[in-house]
Parts: structure tokens; sequence; C-alpha cells
């Protein structure tokens, strides 16, 4: 939220469309109406609609802090969409290239918001992007999962010692 409506580039036209809820729902409209942005907060949808969301968009942005492999990014991706998300998780094993969609790090409103226009600015051809969605095999998949596995536990020895 942050970064959509502080770094908002000048003449802008873009919009920004809120799908679910959580705890820093309050927050986000606290921040999205101290500064005019033009957001709209749909709020939780049913899991069959989040295609229709998804379409409807230009961009998916998803600036997770702590993340696995989000099923929204594969969506997102399947529908051809490209995605701004923060570098956490199993994020780049999915978004890994340029096609995909851009990478910045976590709780970076700066670089999210430079990547947010960036991402809106370039336009791009869906069937590329859906191209680039790599869909590995069940090898290759539990080979990742492993991989992705291994770093969390890594990184949870690490926060414990």
């Amino acid at each position: 939220m942050r970064a959509f409506t502080h770094f908002r580039e000048p003449g802008s036209r873009a919009q920004l469309f809120v799908v679910g809820d959580g705890a820093a729902m309050g927050e986000c409209r606290r921040i999205a109406d101290g500064n005019g942005a033009p957001v709209n907060f749909a709020g939780p949808r049913r899991h069959d609609e989040i295609p229709t969301w998804l379409a409807a968009a230009d961009v998916l942005v998803l600036p997770s802090w702590n993340e696995g492999t989000p099923n929204v990014v594969l969506e997102a991706l399947a529908c051809g969409r490209r995605v701004v998300a923060t570098s956490v998780g199993g994020v780049p094993d999915v978004v890994s290239n340029d096609a995909a969609g851009l990478l910045v790090p976590p709780k970076s409103p700066e670089a999210l918001a430079k990547a947010m226009w960036r991402a809106l600015s370039q336009p791009y051809d869906p069937a590329t992007v859906l191209a680039a969605l790599r869909n590995p095999d069940w090898e290759e998949s539990a080979a990742m999962l492993h991989s992705s596995l291994e770093r969390a536990f890594d990184t949870g020895v690490r926060k414990a010692a």
C-alpha cells in the first residue's frame, strides 16, 4: 500500500485493487484514505472468482515478507499476467525470468514502487508470460520443493542460533 500510494508516478491512471483480507487491512485503508489514492478494496473472494480478478489485472503485486510458493503467483502467470513480488520463499523459483515478472527485496516500498511502475509501463504479451511459466515434471517439482524446504530449515537454524 505504501509503495502504491506514496510513490505513484505523476499523471498515472493506475488503480490498485486489493482482493482479500487480513490483520493489516485497517492500516491499508488508512494509508489509502490518507493519500487519496485510487485503491479499491474488494475484500475476500471465493476461489472460483480469482481467475476473473486476475484476468482483469495488468499486473499482480504480492509484497509478502514471508511466503512458500504462493498459488496466486502461479494462477496469475497461468492467466498470462506479469507478477511483481518480493524475493522470498519459493517465489523466485516461479518468477524466474523477466517475462514472468519482477522481484524485489522484502520490506522495501521504494523498490516495490519502482518495479510496479516498470511493470505497468512496459507492454507485454500474455502468451509470452504464459510460456515463461515453466511447468516442471514431478521429479523437478520434488527437487524444487526439497530445495525450498532446505532453505527454510537453514534459515530457521540460523535464526535459532
